[in-house]
């Protein structure tokens, strides 16, 4: 038994809705007799006869609406198909989950999402802030698409991990502290300061160490803290200075803290991290650009806070 083919469907639907067939032809752009031939071979293939010929209309015979119903709602359906291709291409349609860690979650990733959602606005997004190896265990387990980190996780062949940008530490102190003025700030400045340290479990912490044990400065370590935001929390309030990453100071020079550049060099790197067995979604990597353009607009407007190694 031969098959019906999607032509001879187009054919019939297109009768169906002109009546004639030359109009069908019109709506297929195609020649009077090549629907005639088609309609002849669906009738043929369906085994009913699905049009009266009256004058010069096909009229639809009853079995001819019961099988057109149907034609329509698999058109109906189609036609959405294609409306969510066309979503997709254009990024209306279409999820993001996001996981980052703190320190560039109080403002830059949330104003990378807002600028992201206007321009995707059928895209819906989660975003969610955890430590590093939480970040690093959603996007491995493959329940988030990207995560944004700076220590690299321990090695996980469920990861991958691409550089988002380079840069430095920098230190923060309050507004009005003594050397609030000066450009650039060396271990031996803070002798005897007050300083608010990273985690003892962190290997941030012990970079900052090595540089102040080895030009032999001494620092008054009564408070640290996990999280560079709660390092510059501190210092907010007076209670000495410390050294953070470049982001979480920019948005704390806003609460009155003021941020300099540190010598010698503490690098800090804030990292990308994606499923490893999963090619990245159009839309994850439209974000991911959106986030290094977003980047490099900060740097250029920090006043040298955030400064990026190329």
């Amino acid at each position: 038994m031969a098959k019906l083919t999607y032509r001879q469907i187009e054919a019939f639907r297109a009768v169906m809705i002109s009546g004639t067939t030359s109009g069908a032809a019109d709506i297929l752009c195609v020649s009077q007799p090549a629907v005639s031939r088609l309609i002849s071979d669906f009738e043929d293939t369906v085994g009913v006869s699905m049009f009266e010929r009256q004058k010069k209309r096909l009229v639809p015979t009853p079995e001819a609406q019961v099988f057109y119903a149907e034609v329509e709602r698999s058109f109906v359906s189609l036609e959405k198909l294609m409306r969510a291709a066309d979503d997709l291409r254009g990024f209306h349609l279409g999820s993001l989950r996001i996981a980052s860690m703190p320190a560039v979650s109080l403002e830059f990733v949330p104003a990378v999402i807002q600028q992201f959602s206007q321009d995707n606005l059928g895209v819906s997004l989660s975003f969610q802030i955890r430590s590093t190896q939480q970040v690093a265990d959603l996007v491995a387990s493959q329940q988030f698409d990207l995560g944004i980190v700076s220590a690299i996780p321990l090695a996980d062949a469920a990861l991958r991990v691409e550089p988002l940008a380079d840069s430095r530490m920098v230190c923060v102190m309050p507004s009005n502290h003594r050397l609030a003025e000066q450009e650039v700030i060396r271990p031996q400045d803070l002798d005897g300061e007050n300083f608010i340290s990273m985690g003892v479990d962190q290997s941030l912490r012990h970079k900052i160490d090595s540089v102040f044990d080895s030009a032999g400065v001494k620092r008054q370590l009564n408070i640290d803290t996990q999280l560079s935001y709660g390092a510059c929390g501190f210092v907010q309030s007076g209670m000495g200075v410390s050294l953070v990453d470049p982001i979480t100071a920019l948005h704390y020079q806003k609460l009155g803290v003021v941020a300099r550049r540190f010598e010698p060099r503490i690098a800090y790197r804030y990292n990308l991290i994606f499923p490893a067995h999963r090619t990245p979604s159009a839309l994850t990597k439209a974000f991911v650009k959106l986030l290094k353009a977003r980047l490099t607009l900060l740097s250029k407007s920090s006043a040298g806070v955030l400064t990026l190694d190329h």
